[in-house]
Protein backbone atom coordinates (compact mmCIF):
# COMPACT_ATOMS: atom_id res chain seq x y z
CA UNK A 1 0.00 0.00 0.00
CA UNK A 2 1.15 3.36 -0.89
CA UNK A 3 1.86 5.60 2.50
CA UNK A 4 3.62 8.86 1.33
CA UNK A 5 2.09 9.78 -1.79
CA UNK A 6 4.24 12.45 -2.19
CA UNK A 7 7.43 10.58 -2.58
CA UNK A 8 5.00 7.23 -3.64
CA UNK A 9 6.45 4.78 -1.25
CA UNK A 10 4.90 1.78 -0.25
CA UNK A 11 5.03 0.29 3.34
CA UNK A 12 7.48 -2.32 1.89
CA UNK A 13 9.71 0.18 0.91
CA UNK A 14 9.48 1.27 5.04
CA UNK A 15 9.66 -2.26 6.05
CA UNK A 16 12.58 -3.06 3.75
CA UNK A 17 14.69 -0.72 5.43
CA UNK A 18 15.23 -2.72 8.34
CA UNK A 19 16.11 -5.33 6.82
CA UNK A 20 19.60 -3.07 5.01
CA UNK A 21 20.99 -2.29 8.33
CA UNK A 22 22.76 -4.12 11.34
CA UNK A 23 20.74 -6.26 13.61
CA UNK A 24 18.97 -4.77 16.70
CA UNK A 25 19.12 -1.27 15.46
CA UNK A 26 16.20 -0.32 13.85
CA UNK A 27 15.32 2.85 11.94
CA UNK A 28 13.62 5.96 13.15
CA UNK A 29 11.01 7.64 10.61
CA UNK A 30 13.79 10.40 9.72
CA UNK A 31 16.25 7.31 9.17
CA UNK A 32 14.04 5.81 6.87
CA UNK A 33 13.46 8.37 4.89
CA UNK A 34 17.59 9.12 4.36
CA UNK A 35 17.47 4.88 3.85
CA UNK A 36 15.42 5.62 0.92
CA UNK A 37 17.34 8.60 -0.28
CA UNK A 38 14.68 11.47 0.32
CA UNK A 39 13.16 12.84 2.82
CA UNK A 40 9.31 12.92 3.71
CA UNK A 41 7.56 16.25 2.03
CA UNK A 42 4.15 17.46 3.62
CA UNK A 43 4.75 14.91 6.37
CA UNK A 44 1.42 13.78 6.68
CA UNK A 45 2.65 10.40 6.37
CA UNK A 46 5.18 10.50 9.00
CA UNK A 47 2.51 8.75 11.77
CA UNK A 48 1.62 6.21 9.43
CA UNK A 49 5.64 5.45 8.57
CA UNK A 50 6.39 5.22 12.73
CA UNK A 51 3.38 2.96 13.09
CA UNK A 52 4.94 0.60 10.26
CA UNK A 53 8.68 0.99 11.86
CA UNK A 54 7.06 -0.21 14.92
CA UNK A 55 5.32 -2.83 13.72
CA UNK A 56 8.54 -4.04 11.94
CA UNK A 57 10.41 -4.01 15.17
CA UNK A 58 7.67 -6.10 17.45
CA UNK A 59 7.40 -8.38 14.52
CA UNK A 60 11.14 -9.09 14.29
CA UNK A 61 11.20 -9.29 18.55
CA UNK A 62 13.84 -6.65 18.27
CA UNK A 63 14.03 -6.96 22.39
CA UNK A 64 17.75 -5.32 22.73
CA UNK A 65 17.26 -1.90 21.49
CA UNK A 66 13.36 -0.90 22.79
CA UNK A 67 14.78 1.36 24.92
CA UNK A 68 17.39 3.14 22.06
CA UNK A 69 14.08 2.70 19.74
CA UNK A 70 12.05 4.46 22.24
CA UNK A 71 14.71 7.55 22.91
CA UNK A 72 15.33 7.72 19.03
CA UNK A 73 11.72 8.45 18.44
CA UNK A 74 11.15 10.50 21.80
CA UNK A 75 13.67 13.32 20.08
CA UNK A 76 13.00 13.13 16.50
CA UNK A 77 9.08 13.31 16.93
CA UNK A 78 8.84 16.73 18.06
CA UNK A 79 11.25 17.46 14.87
CA UNK A 80 9.22 15.44 12.50
CA UNK A 81 6.22 16.71 13.77
CA UNK A 82 6.57 20.18 13.12
CA UNK A 83 7.17 19.24 9.56
CA UNK A 84 3.60 17.98 9.52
Amino acid sequence: MIVCSCRVLTDQDFASTLDSELPGCPRSAAEAYRCLGCGPECGRCLKTVRRILADARAAARCHDCVEDCALREAIEAPLLDAAE
